[in-house]
């Protein structure tokens, strides 16, 4: 008897276990659809549940209170509403007076308004991010509500094929769609930083200078190492104390870049306007005599920026103009590659090889994709500067084609030995090119 109730019991948690696990695949099931429904929507995060708001109610219940002061009524324009930037940032404004909207004796633009914030001996605007993104907003949406009431008031525009936009056109799905394709659309965003029109007038510009003046003939990148800029450190560190910047720490040093990203990006604008000044078009003409510049500031996940350089330089060789030997020899006027002596000159040693190198362990972008570094590092090594020529592929005989293939696959084989051989040194900087070709068992002509 006694054994068949414990068999009995067993069967029943049996049954139990099954239930519940028959309930959790059930649970795990809707969960796994929710999501692939909810996939890719911006709050959908692997730290941030799909329902917040239901997710805060179940763990602090008792916690929440129901604030609604302005249930009923009509939302009005952040240009509309008095001393709304007082009242959301009230460190910054504890009087509660003086925001971008109140009356004054001379009106000012939002723009001459957040510039004057930002850039002022304060620097309780300058240091808080969130304010920053407020007057970038308040600031482009000016922007957009003043083009669009110029193109309304121009009367009415035509389209790209001679049309005059009507009310007719608008209300008409395949007509407003064209409208949308091209440019007619959103040609009032021009004025606004970032936006497609912007750099589409960008790029037309450079476009006019390509046809004016060529080619360009340098394109550079340069980057703010402003860790190493103690000026500017020292600058930003007045509100932090009085610790000397060569005492503090990497983190700390980051921490006060942080602290004030106005004054960080202002001094880099600085200095690259006085490098071009004093450097790139000094009397020295380390680049040659540059005519003209074309640049591009971005701000990428860094978060210092970097600019991107054009430069055209008077009587420079041109490709398919100028013989191979006049550009070699251009080139190799202005463009070397040398490891400062590390006795001599410890200082520039030590800022070659960390910030002008490429890293031995790669970065997690240099390999993105794929196993190989996808900017090829490292560089096998030559002895002389040469031209690389792309080969046509029309017109071409099974013979020639066959020829072609088996010296791209030869060629693949020798960089891998060079790779292999690059990999392998702890130094490869210290090594000449006739060692490295001596190990990867290579000739001169192979190189």
């Amino acid at each position: 008897m006694e054994e068949a109730a414990l068999s009995k019991e067993e069967t029943v948690e049996e049954a139990t276990l099954s239930e519940e696990e028959t309930m959790e695949e059930a649970a795990l099931s809707e969960e796994e659809e929710l999501d692939s429904r909810l996939r890719g929507l911006p709050h959908d995060t692997c730290l941030q549940p799909v329902d917040i708001g239901q997710d805060f109610l179940d763990h602090h219940d008792e916690r929440v209170m129901c604030v609604a002061p302005g249930e009923g009524s009509k939302p009005i324009s952040v240009f509309q509403e008095v001393g709304g930037e007082a009242m959301s940032f009230p460190v910054q404004f504890p009087t509660g007076k003086f925001s971008f909207n109140v009356d004054r004796d001379v009106s000012i633009t939002p723009s001459k308004y957040f510039k004057a914030r930002l850039m002022g001996a304060d620097t309780r605007f300058a240091s808080d991010t969130n304010y920053i993104f407020f007057a970038q907003y308040v600031t482009e949406l000016r922007f957009i509500q003043s083009n669009i009431s110029i193109s309304m008031r121009k009367g009415s525009p035509t389209t790209s094929g001679g049309r005059k936009i009507s009310a007719g056109m608008l209300s008409n799905k395949e007509d407003l769609q064209a409208i949308l394709k091209s440019d007619e659309g959103y040609r009032f965003l021009q004025p606004v930083r970032g936006t497609p029109q912007f750099w589409d007038k960008a790029l037309n510009e450079l476009y006019a200078m390509i046809r004016q003046l060529g080619i360009p003939t340098w394109f550079a990148t340069f980057s703010a190492a402003d860790l190493r800029w103690p000026e500017v450190l020292e600058a930003i560190r007045q509100d932090h104390g009085t610790v000397p910047v060569s005492d503090l720490s990497w983190e700390e040093r980051c921490d006060i870049l942080k602290s004030n990203p106005v004054t960080a990006a202002r001094m880099f604008d600085r200095r690259v306007k006085l490098f071009f000044k004093h450097l790139i078009k000094s009397p020295s003409q380390p680049i040659g005599e540059v005519i003209d510049t074309f640049t591009r500031t971005e701000f990428q996940q860094r978060g210092s920026p970097h600019i991107h350089c054009l430069f055209w330089v008077k009587d420079a060789p041109k490709l398919g103009v100028n013989s191979e030997e006049e550009i070699c020899s251009f080139v190799d006027r202005y463009v070397c590659c040398q490891l400062p002596n590390s006795e001599t000159d410890k200082e520039l040693f030590d800022i070659v090889s960390q910030v002008q190198m490429h890293r031995k362990g790669h970065t997690s972008s240099c390999k993105k994709g794929g196993k190989i570094c996808r900017f090829g590092f490292p560089k096998p090594p030559v002895n002389q500067t040469f031209l690389c020529s792309p080969v046509s592929l029309q017109d071409l005989t099974d013979e020639e084609s066959a020829s072609i293939a088996g010296r791209k696959k030869q060629a693949e084989s020798d960089l891998k030995k060079f790779w292999d051989v690059l990999d392998k040194k702890t130094e490869p900087e210290k090594c000449s090119t006739e060692d490295v070709l001596k190990e990867a068992n290579l000739t001169t002509a192979q190189q």
